[in-house]
């Protein structure tokens, strides 16, 4: 499974060098969005509820203390290697809509959503808290936001690995199902 840091070295090498702000939420709304669009992680690692957004604590260290210099674009520890097509697809989905977002449009949109929200209950505002987002809760916010129709990043098609197979074993699992079903109607 690829980590934050890989996300993060895969938007350096699309976008360049943007500050860490921006580079935290973009690899947060890369998880999100793959939680909310096909129910799965593409990281392990949990993001926290930090007073500027959710942020990836590794991903935070090797971005702000691993660097060679202050605009360098290489995270020494990443592997894009470790994403696949469809993390890529993804992730290339997120830096289109939110992409040209500024660091401080990226803060409060993160602030404005519920998975943050629910993780900073009880916490004031700019208090430091390493409370982890709910995974559970990105799912549910970002595929709602979907379904309801609201400007967010289009989804992208995933290939499958034989889409004729696929299409095949779904229907003889339809056809297997109503075989009874069919079976008591052909009697009448």
């Amino acid at each position: 499974m690829a980590t934050a840091i890989d996300v993060a070295q895969y938007i350096y090498d699309k976008l360049g060098w943007i500050d860490s702000w921006r580079l935290a939420k973009l690899t947060y709304y890369s998880q999100a969005w793959s939680l909310g669009w096909y129910g799965r992680s593409m990281v392990a690692e949990e993001f926290q509820a930090w007073s500027d957004g959710p942020v990836e604590p590794n991903l935070h260290s090797e971005n702000k203390y691993h660097r060679s210099s202050p605009t360098s674009t290489n995270l020494p520890s990443a592997d894009i290697e470790r994403l696949s097509d469809a993390d890529k697809a993804v992730i290339d989905s997120v830096l289109d809509f939110y992409g040209s977002f500024s660091k401080q449009e990226l803060i409060d949109q993160t602030h404005a959503e519920t998975p943050w929200r629910e993780a900073r209950a009880g916490v004031a505002d700019g208090e430091r808290s390493k409370t982890p987002l709910s995974q559970s809760s990105m799912k549910a916010f970002y595929a709602l936001q979907e379904i309801q129709g609201n400007s967010v990043p289009i989804r992208p098609k995933l290939p499958t690995e034989n889409p004729a197979a696929d299409v095949r074993e779904k229907l003889f699992g339809t056809a297997e199902r109503w075989k009874s079903a069919l079976d008591l109607l052909a009697d009448k």
